[in-house]
């Protein structure tokens, strides 16, 4: 049990020994290979400015402009663990104004590669919140892109990609039965043009080597991870059932924060975050990453794997 200075008390799982009496604090760390780990109870915007504070904090000034990225790619509502959670994305909105960013200077992204947009954002409850706020949902599909060069692979990524001061990778946490994790990685997957995205999609082990070389394509973002309510079993779809995770994982990094989650829900390290790790692209290494807001082992969770079914075989 914690109690603050103001003798207010709040109960924490732990792992660690702790006796009456001793300080519990969490330092900050804006280190690349820092994950924070918050837990969500009713207050989206305390718990979103938790977890981005955890991370040393957004470090901008209210002249920068910012493109969020939240995962609305297939049409359901975000109970359902199908696309990010409004009540985050509001809470992320509500931390942006307050550090005194104009509704001018944000842009929310996304594109599916499956229905049209419109489409996937009408159950999702993201558009009634950027009404609130007075911003559209921009079609990334819509808009300039640019060929990038990264090892072997060639991506076509949008412009305003780099047109921006910062990226908030914004994405639902879910499993999925092809990569085994949706996370900061796949969410990326939609700056690319729809055909590029195509022409690695085609092949699992090429997906897998592209995915892994993607972020260094890309300018550095934040990552903020909605497991508020996610996707368990065989994700990332139709056929997935909702998690009820209520967390939220904060990173700079997509292969830390990737590595985490997983280990969180019990699932295996994807491949690709495990291949990006060996190439230098960030840790992977659960040992070497700096966990804070809650221990590792306090929050684990066995989630049902991604392991499809004859189901979902006899309907294809």
């Amino acid at each position: 049990m914690l109690q603050d200075e103001h003798g207010n008390k709040m109960p924490k799982k732990t792992i660690k020994g702790y006796a009456v009496g001793d300080a519990y604090e969490d330092t900050p760390s804006s280190e690349p290979h820092t994950v924070a780990i918050v837990k969500v109870k009713y207050d989206f915007e305390e718990a979103v400015k938790d977890a981005l504070y955890l991370i040393g904090g957004l470090s901008i000034d209210k002249h920068a402009k910012i493109l969020i990225k939240p995962n609305i790619s297939l049409p359901g509502a975000s109970y359902l663990g199908i696309c990010t959670n409004e009540k985050v994305l509001d809470g992320l909105l509500a931390v942006l104004r307050e550090q005194g960013i104009p509704s001018g200077n944000i842009v929310v992204g996304e594109q599916s590669f499956f229905v049209p947009l419109e489409k996937a954002a009408e159950k999702s409850g993201a558009l009634e919140i950027l009404k609130k706020y007075g911003l559209p949902l921009t079609d990334l599909s819509k808009g300039d892109f640019v060929e990038k060069k990264e090892r072997e692979f060639s991506f076509k990524i949008a412009k305003i990609v780099y047109d921006v001061d910062l990226i908030i990778n914004l994405p639902v946490i879910k499993t999925d039965m092809v990569l085994g994790l949706d996370g900061a990685f796949e969410n990326l997957t939609r700056f690319l043009a729809k055909e590029n995205f195509e022409s690695y999609a085609r092949d699992r082990k090429k997906a897998v080597q592209a995915l892994a070389v993607l972020p260094k394509a890309l300018p550095a973002m934040v990552i903020l991870g909605d497991g508020t309510i996610g996707m368990q079993g065989n994700g990332p779809g139709e056929y997935g059932e909702p998690g009820f995770f209520n967390m939220l994982f904060a990173a700079r990094n997509p292969v830390a924060h990737d590595a985490i989650v997983a280990e969180v829900l019990c699932l295996s390290t994807p491949p690709y975050v495990e291949l990006a790790g060996k190439l230098g692209i960030g840790e992977y290494d659960i040992k070497k990453i700096n966990v804070v807001g809650n221990e590792l082992d306090a929050v684990k969770r066995d989630i049902k794997q991604p392991i499809g079914s004859k189901l979902i075989k006899r309907q294809e």
